[in-house]
Parts: structure tokens; sequence; C-alpha cells
């Protein structure tokens, strides 16, 4: 052989090599996930922020559309209204109108309580949300009747009433 005596022997990685590679894989992968989880939780927490917004607009849109067509005293007739007949379309996540809580898994579902007249969400990552002192995962919103000031709408009756959609206490993310 000519001068070639570097060793030519093939070597694998060690066990602790292994293990090393190992642990720093499974360190990362354990801070991707918990940051997927999170972004899981933020996103629906998003989505009901916006439904809950897209409510409240569809609410303007209809008491707008009565005050121009001088109906104003059917503007208080909104709060006997379930809030999602606001939208041109329903949440894919909506159940329907229940008189009793449904018996299906209502994780991240909409569904209107007749019985109490609220439109309910019930989260469904859990892991950000504190709920109210004594409450479930359950958040609620009804509609309710504010009386105008005579004074801040002009040629208005004093018996006007607005309608406003309103959060129960219900929790928070964090």
């Amino acid at each position: 052989m000519s001068g070639c005596t570097k060793d030519r022997r093939q070597r694998g990685s060690s066990p602790f090599e292994f293990v090393v590679a190992t642990a720093i894989v499974g360190v990362i992968g354990g801070v991707l996930l918990e940051h997927m989880l999170y972004l899981q939780e933020y996103a629906e927490m998003t989505a009901m922020d916006l439904t809950v917004a897209n409510l409240r607009t569809g609410l303007r849109y209809k008491a707008g559309d009565l005050l121009i067509r001088d109906k104003v005293p059917e503007i208080a007739t909104l709060a006997d209204e379930n809030p999602i007949d606001w939208l041109q379309n329903r949440p894919e996540n909506y159940l329907g109108e229940f008189d009793v809580e449904p018996d299906t898994d209502l994780r991240g579902k909409w569904y209107f309580d007749k019985t109490r007249r609220e439109l309910v969400y019930t989260i469904n990552n859990r892991r950000h949300f504190v709920p109210a002192s004594g409450q479930d995962y359950d958040l609620r919103w009804h509609a309710v009747r504010l009386g105008a000031n005579a004074a801040s709408v002009a040629g208005s009756p004093s018996n006007l009433q607005w309608v406003a959609l309103v959060q129960d206490a219900g929790g928070r993310w964090f």
C-alpha cells in the first residue's frame, strides 16, 4: 500500500451521543407543541371575539334599518331575538336554539338558550382560560334594553329603548 496510513474504520454514534440528540429533539418538540397549543387557544379566543363583534355589528345594522324605515319603537323588540339571527351567515359551529342544554359535546360550539334568552359559547381549549368563581367554561351573552335619554336623540319619545349585547360574567383568558 502506498502512503495511506489513515484508519478507514467507520464509526457509528455512541449511546451517549444518541441520548443527547434525542433529548435535544424532545426539548425542541415540547417547546413547539406548547407554542402550537397556545396558538390554537388564541385562535379560538380570536374567533369567538370576532363572532361577538359581528353580532354587535349585526345589531347596529338591524337597529339602523329600523331607524331609517321610521320603525323606532321596534328597536326594543330586538332584545327578544336570537342574536345569531342578526347575522347574514351563521357560524359553522352554531348548534341552534334549545330549551335545555343540548346532549352533545359543546366544546367549541355556540347555541341559543331559549329559556334564559342567552347566547352560549363553550370554551374548547381551556389551558389559559379561568372561569369566573362558581362558573363553568360557558361564556354567555344576552341582549338588553337600554332606555335612551330624550335629550340624546332629537325628537324622540322619552320612553325610547335601545338594545345592546352584553356578556354575563363568565371568565377570562390570560
